[in-house]
């Protein structure tokens, strides 16, 4: 069995790792796809069901092949993101990247305090290259990954991007604010799963206040900041469309409502999940009502 946690899986991440970044980054990011669709197969069972599962509630009419497909092409891109960790730092020298609405992002930046919201889909981390080349400061609000060598890795990457990282506790919401209110930008991800189950997008089920979604509308508020939605796609292997949405308001609102803030948030995104779903990264959580 492959170990999947712990100090014998952080090994197997070092020596790929090592490896991975003397490769070409196509090279680099097939075995990313390679090895996580074999590691599927063997030792990733429940998790390959349940991600058919949700599959087959989101597309009723795939076939049960069509649906195995998918799957496959789920851990494709985990994989691939997982790699390209290691070379994603000539992404840009390599053009690898289709960037469309960055500029009335760019005009905006410090001339008022902006809330970015990106969902995981494609290669979510390529938006920090694209970030520092266009001279925006990015300050994010990430939950810090699991796994030691896996937490190292990916503050090692984001931090040669520029990017602050803040972590989503008390203490990190007051830092969010005060960057916020000194016009700079802030960064979340307003597609999250929490101990196994999806709590955005919210795919049919009632608005809830615990998640990301909230956490922004509050921000957004609290600030008077623009909200930025931004997403990614995959093109073949190893090239990216990113695009950068039209900034909007929060609309107004004569008292606090924050659950039909959250459904106004999730009515932008979850179109865009929804449209990209095998590259979902959170296709395997479940998707079961959240106040069951």
């Amino acid at each position: 069995m492959i170990p999947q946690e712990g100090k014998a899986a952080d090994a197997i991440l070092a020596f790929f790792y090592s490896l991975l970044r003397f490769l070409p980054s196509e090279w680099a990011s097939n075995i990313g796809s390679f090895g996580y669709r074999m590691n599927a197969k063997l030792a990733l069972k429940k998790a390959m069901a349940n991600a058919k599962i949700n599959l087959r509630f989101h597309r009723p009419q795939a076939s049960e092949a069509e649906l195995d497909t998918m799957v496959m092409e789920f851990y494709d891109g985990v994989g691939r993101v997982a790699a390209e960790f290691a070379v994603m730092h000539r992404f840009w020298d390599e053009g690898r990247f289709a960037v469309t609405g960055l500029e009335p992002f760019q005009a905006a930046y410090r001339t008022r305090p902006i809330v970015v919201l990106c969902v995981h889909t494609g290669n979510w981390e390529t938006f920090a290259p694209v970030f520092q080349k266009a001279g925006i400061k990015l300050n994010s609000v990430i939950q810090p990954p699991n796994g030691a060598f896996e937490r190292f890795i990916v503050q090692r990457v984001r931090e040669r991007f520029g990017v602050s990282v803040i972590e989503p506790d008390i203490k990190g919401i007051r830092t969010a604010i005060r960057v916020l209110r000194d016009k700079g930008v802030v960064s979340m991800f307003p597609d999250e799963a929490r101990n196994g189950v999806s709590h955005g997008p919210l795919f049919g089920r009632k608005p809830h206040d615990n998640g990301n979604l909230a956490i922004a509308a509050r921000l957004a508020r609290m600030s008077g900041a623009a909200i930025q939605f931004t997403h990614c796609r995959r093109i073949g292997a190893c090239h990216f469309q990113l695009t950068f949405e039209p900034l909007f308001e929060m609309p107004p609102r004569e008292s606090e409502d924050i659950l039909a803030d959250v459904a106004f948030l999730n009515a932008r995104i979850e179109p865009i999940v929804l449209a990209n779903i095998p590259r979902w990264y959170f296709l395997d959580d479940s998707i079961a009502p959240l106040d069951a």
